[in-house]
């Protein structure tokens, strides 16, 4: 196959220096952009078609809570301010390619009321990007990254390369985190859920023949069949989490076609883990659970 003009200027650019080449400015932004590029791939196939990704910590100071979507926490009522401790994330430059950046020390913004944690809204990290310049009046070929903190409300649309830190959950206390996040099994938030994923299990071998699925017969007579279609449901999700980081978008997944299972053989659990996750209005991504389950049944 031959290419015409018009397919050699989509072509993209790489740096490939040899003798002789001129080095033109054209030529170290190819340079520039090849590690972004590389992260962009993997960004995509692991969270596709979002800002960025916390990579580690950079999560909002509070206890755990006791309901509601994975990793959610409940700060102080007397603090007057979120606190995010340090951590690593993966950001979107103004052209678009991610960048790596760390972030050493504790950030700190105040709450947007006097309602303190009770408020409505999402907390989000802005990437922030500087020239540098040399001695006050000379621009270097390298700027500065960082980061600030934000409130957005809940009706407000994102700006460009905004990273949902966390969002409130609508009850006056609990803040949800887990939604642009990489998590490693040893996270606190995946042994909390690896824990309520094993209480299910407890539901599912005391349950009583019921559900739609045990009237229809769907798997025939022998009620063990049925816990026993769902028992291996929730040890496959669990050991999915055991094994695997995985990010916010997969774990929706995982838990979308756990839900799924359960209510196609032990439908009390199914129902029981939409209840670990709360109410729809307020789990965020974690919604998309409750509307694979429920919209299965229609």
């Amino acid at each position: 196959m031959s290419l015409t003009d018009a397919d050699l200027s989509d072509l993209s650019p790489r740096f490939a220096p040899a003798d002789g080449a001129v080095l033109d400015l054209a030529s170290l932004d190819a340079l520039a952009r090849g590690p972004g590029a590389a992260m962009a791939a993997w960004l995509e196939a692991r969270l596709p078609a979002t800002s960025g990704l916390v990579l580690d910590g950079l999560e909002l100071s509070g206890e755990i809570a006791g309901s509601g979507p994975p990793g959610s926490v409940t700060p102080s009522p007397r603090s007057t301010e979120a606190r995010i401790s340090p951590g690593s994330v993966v950001v979107r430059t103004r052209g678009g390619l991610p960048a790596l950046l760390r972030v050493e020390r504790e950030l700190r913004a105040p709450w947007p009321t006097k309602a303190g944690p009770a408020v409505r809204g999402r907390l989000v990290l802005v990437p922030v990007q500087e020239p540098i310049h040399h001695g006050g009046s000379v621009r270097v070929a390298r700027e500065g990254l960082g980061v600030r903190l934000g409130f957005v409300r809940p009706d407000q649309p994102l700006a460009d390369g905004m990273i949902v830190l966390a969002w409130s959950l609508g009850n006056g206390r609990d803040w949800g985190q887990d939604q642009q996040r990489l998590w490693q099994p040893e996270h606190p938030a995946v042994q909390h859920l690896l824990r309520s994923l094993e209480s299910l299990e407890g539901t599912v071998w005391t349950a009583e023949p019921e559900g739609a699925v045990w009237d229809r017969q769907i798997l025939g007579r022998n009620w063990v069949r049925y816990q026993t279609v769902a028992a291996a449901a929730l040890q496959a999700a669990r050991t999915q989490l055991e094994v695997h980081a995985g990010t916010s978008t997969e774990r929706v997944r995982l838990l979308q076609g756990l839900g799924l299972r359960l209510r196609r053989s032990v439908e009390r659990a199914s129902t029981e883990l939409l209840q670990l996750l709360g109410s729809a209005e307020a789990a965020g991504p974690y919604a998309a659970v409750e509307q694979a389950v429920l919209g299965s049944g229609r």
